[in-house]
Order: C-alpha cells, then sequence, then structure tokens
C-alpha cells in the first residue's frame, strides 16, 4: 500500500497551509502538528489545559481514522509557548490522556511561539500502524 493521507470531517481543512493533518506510510502514523483548532479554523480555549485538551481532542481524531487510540501512541512531542509556565495546565491535560503505563516516550519542547499569536500547545504523536485499517 502507498501513501495515505487521514482526513478526518472533524478537523479544519489543511490544505491553506499547504500540509497534511496525518499520513500512513509504511506502516507509521506520521502526523502534523495539532493544536487547539476546532473545525471551522477557530482557537479553542485561552489556557494551555484548555488547549491541551482541544489538540489531544484532534489527535484522537486521526487516532480513531486509522482504528487507533492513545494506548497505541509511542511518542508524543509537545511544543509549549512560555514552557514554564504553560507546563503545569499542559500536563494535567496529558495526564487526563496517558493515565497509566505504559507511557509513551514525551519530549516537551518550549518554544517562543507558534504560527498564531493565541495558540500555546502544538502536540505531534507517532504510532504504528497496521495499513490494512486506514480508511
Amino acid at each position: 500500500m502507498g501513501r495515505e493521507i487521514l482526513r478526518p470531517d472533524e478537523l479544519s481543512d489543511p490544505t491553506p497551509h499547504n500540509h497534511s493533518h496525518a499520513i500512513v506510510d509504511d506502516g507509521v502514523l506520521f502526523m502534523s502538528g495539532q493544536v487547539a483548532v476546532d473545525r471551522d479554523g477557530n482557537t479553542v480555549g485561552d489556557d494551555a489545559e484548555a488547549q491541551a485538551r482541544k489538540a489531544f481532542e484532534n489527535v484522537g481524531h486521526l487516532l480513531e481514522a486509522v482504528g487507533k487510540d492513545f494506548d497505541d501512541v509511542t511518542k508524543v512531542t509537545s511544543y509549549l509557548v512560555d514552557a514554564r509556565e504553560t507546563y503545569d495546565g499542559f500536563i494535567r491535560a496529558y495526564r487526563s490522556v496517558f493515565e497509566e503505563p505504559p507511557y509513551p516516550c514525551h519530549t516537551v519542547l518550549g518554544v517562543a511561539t507558534l504560527p498564531s499569536p493565541e495558540l500555546l500547545v502544538e502536540l505531534e504523536v507517532e504510532v504504528p500502524v497496521d495499513e490494512s485499517d486506514v480508511s
């Protein structure tokens, strides 16, 4: 099977930004950074915890598209604006998704800004997939 591009209806249209939300290739789900944006492109939440919850919700839609859930996630990369100030709120949301072992590998990077000034959190996850599960 070749590359499969994922376009869940629950997510905003990524084409104006010249990217795909996710691609399955060679048994791996590659995901663009997911942020706290609703289907219409509006930012959801004004703090790191609320934004992380929405970003994880968006990640969940991509996982569902390949028959996976958060228990299947092997790696998370989190980008936090002003990480020292936003980490506590972010980690509350993170812990509500990954409640018990085995936990995925996780890297948190503090960044000065994200593409939209109101965004505080961006997430990427990696998941092995069986390409036959891609719909």
